[in-house]
């Protein structure tokens, strides 16, 4: 019985591990992020009017940086469960606290979508396909 409870503890965190290794935890956020990014660095391969120029800088001014503090504060929230887990804290404290992190975590992904919808509505239809294009990253 200890030898498989041994083997068990030694395998799990391998396996685990393995199986991280093999998939990108930032994988919901990295094609969206890069759009702001991508219209920006290509402004003049997107033809982008005047108009579009002037959002496209105001965009820049006010939503990266309130995503990145939602991001800030996901990490943050994350943190204080491991903390409050390796502590064995109260069972209900954790559970509000995961709740938070979910609420935290959805308003992350609304934001995230509403940067896609945003360039959506700034950009042409043509536009908007060649952003997607020129956001796909180049193939090995």
């Amino acid at each position: 019985m200890k030898k498989t409870m041994f083997l068990s503890a030694f395998l799990l965190p391998v396996t685990l591990s393995s199986h991280a290794a093999d998939r990108d935890i930032n994988e919901l956020s990295k094609p969206i992020v890069t759009y702001t990014i991508v219209v920006n660095k290509h402004a003049d391969a997107l033809n982008l009017n005047e108009t579009q120029r002037q959002q496209l800088k105001e965009w820049l001014a006010t939503s990266p940086p309130q995503r990145m503090a939602l991001e800030d504060k996901a990490v943050e929230l994350r943190a204080q469960m491991r903390v409050m887990i390796a502590n064995g804290d109260d069972v209900a404290k954790r559970k509000q606290l995961a709740k938070k992190i979910g609420q935290t975590e959805e308003k992350l992904i609304q934001a995230r979508s509403n940067c896609a919808d945003h360039w959506r509505e700034v950009l042409t239809p043509e536009q908007f396909a060649q952003m997607l294009v020129l956001s796909k990253p180049a193939a090995p």
